[in-house]
């Protein structure tokens, strides 16, 4: 059999720990609440509503970028619509950031155990709302809006991870920086930290990235292993066999232990992003940089 190297990048959403949400006035943190009792006519969506940015959720943000080492915080940054249709987005788009992004670049360096040290890339780093919540009851999917609009920070590495180790090594340093920053509780099991891998493996040797798949709805670091390690497995299996490698997302079954496919794979342009036209710019000068940092 063919030695094969994986090729895994991570997309991690940290919810941020503001008093409010992103862009309204309602709690940010509405754990263990009643569904769909913490939420306003701003962050389900209701026609004729007007966001108002969470000024704690920039400095929060920026605050990460700069421990991440970033190249560049942006002293401009632009919201945009990301459009898509799920039955916990109440819009049918989300409020993100696309093309001109609050943060670019940054590294977490992670010592390994045979004492050398990976050195993960961050493309980018961006502010966003969250959507709400998707609870399966047997056949039954419950929609709770309490978590639309929770401030979060996505952060996009690099295809620098080699592991499903290296992974779950590099969300047990990110939480410890977090909880260290002070910025998020970044508690998986609550959905404050939150991670989507993308999986590829190809001949060792080669440096060509191949098809990759995207694992979603992942709850705890160990679940990130096994997720990743299982799609590791069924993709050398694949190959192998002399199947090729379809670009799916796929969901991860924690009580089952397998993996199922949810959709092919969106591609940017799926999402029409265009400016968000109710909000203004980001002008994160060097004043405010230096009160954040």
């Amino acid at each position: 059999m063919t030695p094969y190297e994986p090729i895994i990048g991570l997309e991690t959403h940290i919810q941020l720990n503001t008093q409010s949400k992103i862009f309204c006035a309602c709690k940010a943190d509405s754990w263990g609440e009643p569904p769909n009792t913490n939420i306003c006519p701003v962050c389900t969506g209701l026609p004729g509503v007007l966001p108002v940015l969470n000024r704690a959720a920039v400095e929060k943000a920026a605050l990460l970028a700069a421990a991440m080492r970033a190249e560049s915080i942006q002293p401009l940054s632009y919201f945009a619509r990301k459009n898509y249709f799920y039955p916990d987005l109440p819009k049918g788009y989300q409020i993100s950031q696309y093309d001109e992004p609050l943060a670019r670049g940054g590294y977490l360096d992670m010592p390994m155990p045979d004492g050398t040290t990976r050195h993960v890339g961050i493309t980018k780093l961006h502010l966003e709302e969250d959507a709400g919540k998707t609870v399966h009851q047997g056949k039954k999917r419950l929609i709770d809006f309490n978590r639309c609009g929770v401030p979060l920070v996505e952060m996009v590495t690099g295809p620098d991870l080699r592991s499903a180790d290296e992974a779950a090594q590099y969300l047990i340093r990110l939480r410890q920086l977090l909880r260290w920053l002070g910025i998020s509780e970044a508690d998986m099991e609550k959905g404050q930290l939150r991670c989507d891998a993308n999986v590829s493996i190809r001949p060792v040797g080669s440096s060509t990235l191949n098809t990759k798949t995207e694992i979603k709805n992942v709850n705890s670091i160990e679940a990130v292993r096994q997720a990743i390690q299982t799609e590791i497995e069924r993709q050398v299996r694949e190959v192998e066999s002399g199947h090729t490698i379809e670009a799916w997302t796929l969901e991860w079954d924690e009580d089952e232990g397998v993996l199922r496919k949810m959709r092919s794979k969106e591609t940017e342009a799926d999402y029409r992003y265009f400016r968000e036209p109710d909000l203004l710019p980001i002008r994160l000068d060097e004043a405010w940089q230096q009160e954040i940092l």
